[in-house]
């Protein structure tokens, strides 16, 4: 079996030779059409922070099932599918109380167990979803960073006419715009270096659109008071220190980007004085995952704008090195497997 291979950080390999994935009687076996490379995976390829080595890449998939196990009832050969790559236990406190995405046993496809950049992958039936007729394959492998901004949204709090600053317009970013639009958010003011994803955020729904050299132009945007709402997609020290500038007093900020490195927080008076409330968001519940193709079916969400490159498989490890540049042209890459 093809795959993507990742054997230590910075080194990830194109195999011929892989196993294809035996089943357990609750698995099934999905032929692989489209898998997306996530900014996860390159922090990882970075770092090796978020995944362990040894295993195959890839979170963000679409498929056709072409095996089921014997335990397997609900899940039929031929259903064109998506899947949520998170592996809950489903016994502990976070999992019985619906906060799977904190459940105290962290696993997932691509990140513990092997993902989806291959020509087959195999799933749990219950981690799976099927595709509405109206969305595609490509579509199908953005559902799950969708379910990323669609979560984000959600547990933000953000409440209708109330306005947002979102810094990056990478995927996440793009995308979050898009729920915060879909939610009924006021204003939409969009912090991006890059011209091209400058373009593609008014595109996608951005009200304005500023440089970071231009921060302190958000005060005239949000009549000198301030965000409402910040969403920081982007993670490094300047964007989280600059995140408590931006916001109003009594604000929220939601951290969605991951940053893994330690750094020295600038102002943090400021978080007791301006009353800011601060939340980090990670990953979705299985909820949401069916929320965000209920978005997509009905159309409130647009993501084939934000597919910039379809490649190979072959391509991916020097792909890799492109969205490891911290300014890069691209958006969302999928891999046409098959």
């Amino acid at each position: 079996m093809k795959g993507i291979y990742f054997k230590e950080p910075h080194n990830i390999e194109f195999k011929t030779d892989l196993s294809k994935p035996e089943l357990k009687p609750d698995e099934v076996l999905v032929k692989v059409k489209y898998c997306g490379i996530c900014g996860s995976d390159i922090e990882s390829y970075e770092t090796g922070a978020l995944m362990l080595t040894g295993i195959i890449l890839g979170h963000e998939f679409s498929g056709d099932v072409i095996e089921v196990g014997d335990k397997v009832k609900k899940i039929k050969i031929g259903t064109r599918v998506t899947a949520n790559p998170n592996l809950p236990c489903g016994k502990c406190y976070w999992c019985i109380h619906d906060q799977e995405n904190m459940c105290k046993d962290s696993y997932g496809l691509g990140l513990t167990h092997n993902g989806a950049l291959a020509e087959y992958i195999k799933v749990k039936e219950d981690r799976l979803h099927k595709l509405p007729d109206n969305i595609s394959y490509e579509e199908g492998a953005m559902v799950e960073p969708l379910a990323v901004a669609t979560y984000a949204v959600q547990e933000s709090g953000i409440k209708l006419g109330e306005n947002a600053v979102v810094i990056g317009a990478g995927t996440i970013g793009l995308l979050t715009i898009q729920v915060l639009n879909a939610a009924g958010a006021g204003k939409i003011i969009v912090i991006e270096p890059v011209e091209s994803k400058q373009k593609k955020a008014l595109e996608v729904g951005a009200d304005v659109v500023l440089n970071p050299k231009n921060w302190s132009k958000i005060s005239k945007f949000t009549k000198k008071i301030g965000a409402d709402h910040v969403f920081d997609c982007v993670a490094i020290p300047q964007t989280i220190n600059n995140t408590m500038k931006i916001v109003k007093k009594g604000g929220h900020i939601t951290f969605i980007g991951i940053h893994v490195e330690p750094f020295q927080v600038e102002g943090f008076l400021q978080l007791l004085l301006k009353n800011i409330s601060i939340r980090g968001v990670f990953s979705y519940t299985n909820d949401t995952f069916t929320d965000t193709i209920t978005l997509l079916e009905k159309r409130k969400i647009n993501v084939k704008p934000l597919i910039t490159k379809i490649i190979k498989l072959e391509e991916v490890p020097e792909m890799f090195k492109i969205l490891s540049q911290l300014e890069h042209e691209e958006i969302k890459v999928l891999t046409k497997i098959q």
